[in-house]
């Protein structure tokens, strides 16, 4: 993927791939990092940047809080950090109820992560198509051999491409 194809907006209605990702990673990072472990990673005006509800206007009228190349590697870190974090708990942690007002407990905070993601990956892999780059199938990651080496590769490319992304 390039820098001009992560910022590119295909049409009005469609955010860019850069900020669909920060909104599934500030999303992540509210749940996972601020609520449940009262850390905060990004910033309030990135988290209310790339919130949901924030209008089409306003993040055209504003300067993204940060570039691609900060918000991938933010999210490297809000991944682990908060993967660390899940490895700590018991089973009966993820039944605690997190988010009150709407009873959701930490299981189904993460079912609702998963299927937020899941969702917005879908969408990325519509607009690179339109933008004439399919991008790899990813049907063969789910033994653990091939996502390790999946991971490998990209976190090479990444460290060798993220200067590109720098603004």
């Amino acid at each position: 993927i390039t820098p001009n194809q992560v910022n590119k907006q295909i049409a009005p209605e469609v955010n860019p791939i850069s900020w669909i990702l920060g909104h599934c990673f500030a999303h992540f990072h509210v749940v996972l990092c601020q609520t449940c472990q009262e850390s905060q990673l990004l910033s309030d005006d990135a988290i209310h940047y790339y919130r949901y509800g924030t209008s089409k206007e306003e993040i055209e009228r504003t300067e993204s809080p940060l570039t691609f190349e900060e918000l991938v590697d933010k999210y490297l870190e809000i991944s682990e950090m908060s993967f660390t974090y899940l490895e700590t708990l018991d089973d009966i942690d993820f039944k605690e109820v997190l988010f009150p007002k709407i009873e959701e407990t930490l299981g189904t905070s993460i079912q609702r992560l998963s299927l937020h993601f899941l969702g917005h990956v879908g969408q990325i892999v519509l607009i690179r198509r339109s933008l004439g780059n399919p991008g790899s199938s990813f049907m063969g990651g789910a033994h653990p051999d091939i996502r390790k080496k999946m991971l490998d590769e990209w976190t090479s490319w990444w460290s060798e491409s993220k200067s590109r992304f720098k603004g």
